[in-house]
């Protein structure tokens, strides 16, 4: 019956039983073995959409990365002002990675693998690099737009990765939020400083 799965919904089920066993298990106890059991396949039947391991985990980092910036790019290249592109991302993280509880667990496993893997510590940063492009772009915009005073985008948009990391890890690790109040206090924040102001 599986046998005749067209090839991408095949990886998809490769892709999505890998994930698992990374969560679970962590990457370096995880064999092709597992993967395959866990997929409901052969060895074989991996390694015909995989070479290697290192080839499926590569390939779920991509998958992330490519999902997350379309919507980013999506956002940051519409019309709408600042502080509705603000919201709009803050929303839709926040209630992915809440919908989606092995998206900040997987996360946690990408950041494990960057510290023993110089190859995938580069793609990762060049991955952050994009993002935070995109972000500043974003600044950039509300600065001509006169609703952001004139700061330096780039550095501000990295600390704004920061902070989503940060959420992410702390879902990746179970910490309580309730994402409508995180999300109106996140963004009362990012907008109007910690500072009181007269």
């Amino acid at each position: 019956m599986t046998r005749h799965m067209p090839e991408q919904a095949r990886r998809e089920q490769i892709l999505t039983a890998a994930r698992r066993c990374f969560i679970e298990g962590g990457y370096h106890p995880t064999r092709m073995d597992d993967i395959a059991r866990a997929a409901g396949l052969s060895k074989g039947g991996v390694y015909f959409h995989f070479k290697s391991k290192q080839e499926v985990f590569a390939s779920l980092v991509d998958e992330e990365y490519s999902r997350s910036m379309e919507f980013l790019q999506g956002v940051r290249s519409g019309e709408a002002p600042l502080a509705e592109k603000m919201q709009v991302l803050a929303s839709h993280y926040l209630e992915y990675f809440s919908s989606a509880p092995d998206a900040p667990r997987f996360f946690v496993v990408m950041g494990e693998m960057a510290l023993r893997d110089e190859e995938l510590a580069k793609k990762l940063l060049e991955m952050q690099s994009a993002y935070i492009d995109e972000a500043r772009q974003m600044i950039d915009q509300g600065i001509e737009e006169g609703v952001v005073r004139p700061i330096d985008s780039e550095v501000v948009a990295a600390i704004l990765k920061a902070l989503l990391d940060g959420m992410e890890g702390l879902m990746g690790l179970n910490y309580p939020i309730d994402i409508q109040r995180f999300m109106g206090v996140g963004l009362d924040l990012v907008m109007g400083g910690l500072v009181k102001r007269d």
